[in-house]
């Protein structure tokens, strides 16, 4: 163990480049470094959105780091942030909603997210969650909010805290510690990071400038005051909690909560009744052999009948029946809305979507490969 991985320590407070005009670096570098540094495992939560969580959760399979998506809440409505991670993939959806319900607000501005703490407490279910409080502000404010969100949270809730470099991060410390205590809150240590590495600082600056529509030289106190808000090795966040080493213990067990991986996810398809009362395997070969005797009047070919074999063999191993009736369901109902629908692409190579109507065009006229639509090597639905 070197001296950089020493103290066992996690960052959740990570704006990437996807928080956009604020974070200065993009989501791999951010990972690489963490790695580097020797970091146990890492978050990513960019305000309001998570669309930098698949570019950071690739990286962290190549380094082989334990990566964690979430979210940095930002309120319209004076709440402060709060860091939001789901903890199972309930959690993801939770999150994933609470955000497209802010995005759908009639009176979003372009580019804004209106997002009120009335969502969190509809939504903010099976997240952890670390609140970061505006200590210049006024403590009762703080208490209040806070002691709500842990009578509606619960164990789930942290007080995050991060230095800020001005001067007077030892009373900023004590302050969040002291609230902390007061509320019974357990107390966690962040950088709130914008930046993978203190040389893109100057980077940060402009970003900046620009979100405000202000040259560089004129922005004054809005820019940071120097480039400590870098990704931190372990070793340094140990200096700056020192007195405080639980609030790097903190991130740790934050970390243990997290059982959500974007590893999780994958297609779902509806699993609902056949028409017949069959299995979804079942009734795609119904629908198949009915179909294949409307497209062949005359007959179905010995070779179309074999293609047809070898089709539903395939799709059977690979258990994709429920995606062949998914698409068959929504071109039988576009039709029936005298809504244009064809199958396009690929699925011209497929003998199947041809007998079930999802295709117009029989492949044994094209003489199109089958493979470029499913491949067992791909394993990937079509």
């Amino acid at each position: 163990m070197n001296a950089l991985t020493a103290i066992p320590y996690a960052e959740f407070g990570i704006q990437s480049n996807f928080s956009f005009l604020r974070g200065a670096s993009k989501p791999e570098e951010l990972v690489v470094t963490a790695k580097f540094y020797g970091f146990s495992s890492i978050g990513l939560a960019d305000r309001n959105t998570v669309a930098g969580v698949v570019r950071a959760w690739q990286q962290a399979r190549v380094e082989k780091l334990a990566y964690h998506p979430g979210c940095r809440l930002v309120f319209c409505d004076g709440t402060p942030d709060i860091l939001a991670y789901p903890r199972d993939r309930k959690g993801w959806g939770h999150l994933c909603r609470m955000l497209t319900q802010a995005n759908l607000r009639d009176e979003n501005e372009k580019g804004a997210t209106l997002l009120e703490l009335s969502d969190l407490l509809e939504w903010g279910d099976l997240m952890s969650l670390a609140i970061l409080p505006n200590l210049s502000g006024g403590a009762e404010d703080n208490l209040t909010l806070i002691s709500r969100l842990k009578d509606r949270f619960g164990a789930a809730l942290r007080l995050a805290v991060a230095p800020d470099y001005g001067g007077n991060d030892r009373f900023r410390i004590e302050q969040a510690a002291a609230m902390a205590q007061h509320l019974h809150i357990p107390l966690m240590a962040t950088n709130d990071v914008l930046y993978h590495a203190a040389d893109r600082r100057p980077l940060q600056d402009v970003l900046t400038a620009i979100r405000l529509n202000t040259p560089v030289s004129e922005v004054g106190l809005e820019l940071t005051a120097n480039a400590e808000r870098h990704l931190k090795t372990p070793l340094e966040m140990a200096r700056l909690f020192r007195r405080h080493p639980e609030a790097l213990a903190e991130t740790l067990r934050f970390a243990d909560e997290l059982t959500f991986s974007l590893s999780d996810l994958e297609y779902n398809y509806p699993d609902e009744p056949t028409e017949s009362g069959l299995g979804p395997q079942a009734e795609l070969e119904r629908l198949a052999r009915e179909g294949a005797a409307v497209r062949y009047p005359a007959g179905v070919p010995e070779e179309v009948l074999r293609r047809i074999g070898s089709e539903l063999a395939l799709i059977e191993r690979l258990n994709y029946a429920r995606y062949f009736l998914t698409v068959y369901d929504i071109v039988k109902f576009a039709r029936s809305k005298g809504i244009l629908c064809q199958g396009r692409g690929s699925a011209a190579n497929s003998v199947i979507c041809f007998c079930i109507g999802i295709t117009e065009v029989g492949p044994d006229r094209i003489d199109a490969l089958f493979e470029r639509f499913i491949s067992e090597k791909r394993n990937e639905p079509p």
